[in-house]
């Protein structure tokens, strides 16, 4: 008995007291190199599940000096019940100007201690060492394609150079980014930025280019923008009973085809809600566009086709009478006859060519830079994803798939995830004027 009394005890202070785990450091640092700008918030999280913590402390080491960030004691529970901290989340802020830290190269230290009895009652110990870089110069930016002519609801391009590499670049235009590219010219840091205008901003509607480089330095730079205010046409569309019953029962799953469920409800379910969900479903697929410029020239139409409608028409839905719903159209529509050869605009990556609810079987396209087209209601489709179709080559027949009443193309456009007015880039001398024009005039430096 006497040697239980003494035994369990001292096994108890090996187990628990003079346990060996390290705590535990997390902290949101890139594997390969961490850049520092003019401020950063640098979140770390601290636990120790067992003695609990007892010291932490964060320094940056540069040029030979030590500068602290956080030196914090955490409380202890007891002499045999360790600290009262298991676990602590900091947001440590990095300021070099106020610390005095000059650009260049620096170490980011972070020790924990816990309270174990190891290490003669010092505890055991957890460190992470990282090289970073301290780097508080912002980019410069030199806009070079010169004023900009736009259309509400239209397309542009910016063509810049940058001083550095920047992770981010590109234009925002009413609160939408575009990504810029480079590569189109000899010289690696001039890049192209496909933006748009929405339909619904018009005149003064901000827009400007920024470039933030790895180390959270941004600029930013605006540029002389006139922007013409177009004003699109109302239609109403009269939805019949004949149309819903020969249409719902193609939207099934999406849409119940209980009975006992109203057409206009049915109709309402598809009309708002599936088309918002195609909507994001586009926007994710047209997310990581090809790296380079694969259309060429003026897009083509479809031929001998009629005009059936426009794009941003500002639709009304009524039923017997009365308004149910309204959306804006956005793309064309374009009538020939039945099951005609649908040609591609222009040279490009297929990216999805299936059902897309509303627009039916919908072939999409990727020319690069950000700039889509779209293929919709169509019959068939004879182009699989990942295929390079060339310029007028038939991709597909038209058709009534998905919400149309009758056999037509409904065609877009797209910059990144903003549909545009397809007339523009159908239009040689507006592609020449705004598109190629600008890019030839940078190449020969009479930006």
């Amino acid at each position: 008995m006497l040697c239980l009394v003494v035994v369990l005890p001292v096994l108890w202070i090996l187990l628990v007291c003079l346990e060996s785990e390290k705590p535990v450091i997390k902290a949101d640092i890139p594997a390969v190199s961490m850049s520092i700008g003019a401020s950063k918030n640098l979140p770390v999280a601290v636990s120790d599940g067992k003695r609990g913590l007892r010291k932490i402390r964060i320094v940056i080491e540069k040029d030979g000096k030590e500068i602290p960030l956080v030196d914090k004691e955490y409380q202890k529970a007891g002499f045999f019940s360790g600290g009262q901290n298991k676990e602590d989340l900091l947001n440590v802020l990095i300021e070099p100007a106020k610390m005095g830290l000059a650009d260049g190269k620096a170490v980011l230290r972070m020790t924990v201690w816990d309270h174990s009895w190891q290490r003669w009652w010092n505890g055991n110990i957890a460190t992470i060492e990282k090289e970073i870089l301290i780097d508080t110069k912002r980019p410069e930016m030199d806009i070079l394609s010169g004023i900009q002519n736009l259309n509400q609801g239209g397309s542009g391009i910016v063509i810049y150079r940058l001083s550095e590499p920047c992770e981010k670049n590109g234009v925002y235009a009413g609160g939408n980014f575009f990504p810029g590219y480079p590569g189109s010219f000899q010289d690696k840091n001039i890049y192209i930025s496909f933006f748009a205008l929405e339909y619904s901003k018009g005149p003064g509607t901000e827009i400007y280019a920024e470039a933030v480089d790895g180390a959270g330095n941004s600029i930013r730079r605006g540029f002389k923008v006139f922007i013409k205010e177009k004003k699109f046409k109302k239609d109403s569309i009269n939805i019949s009973d004949e149309f819903l019953n020969a249409k719902m029962p193609e939207f099934n799953p999406a849409v119940s085809q209980d009975s006992k469920t109203p057409l206009a409800d049915k109709f309402l379910k598809v009309n708002r809600d599936l088309r918002a969900e195609n909507y994001n479903r586009i926007k994710e697929l047209v997310k990581g566009a090809e790296k380079s410029l694969l259309w060429e020239g003026v897009f083509v139409g479809f031929p001998n086709a009629k005009n059936m409608a426009g794009f941003a028409d500002h639709r009304d839905y009524k039923y017997k009478g009365r308004y149910l719903d309204n959306q804006v159209h956005l793309g064309v529509d374009l009538a020939s006859v039945a099951n005609a050869p649908v040609p591609a605009a222009n040279k490009g990556k297929v990216v999805f060519a299936g059902d897309l609810g509303i627009y039916g079987k919908t072939v999409l396209l990727d020319h690069g830079y950000g700039l889509f087209s779209m293929y919709s209601h169509l019959n068939s489709f004879d182009v699989r994803e990942e295929q390079i179709v060339e310029k007028s080559g038939i991709i597909g027949r038209s058709g009534s798939t998905g919400l149309a009443a009758g056999d037509h193309l409904h065609f877009s456009m797209l910059v990144n995830n903003i549909f545009v007015n397809p007339l523009e880039w159908w239009d040689a001398s507006w592609i020449s004027n705004n598109v190629t024009g600008k890019i030839a005039a940078v190449k020969s430096g009479s930006n």
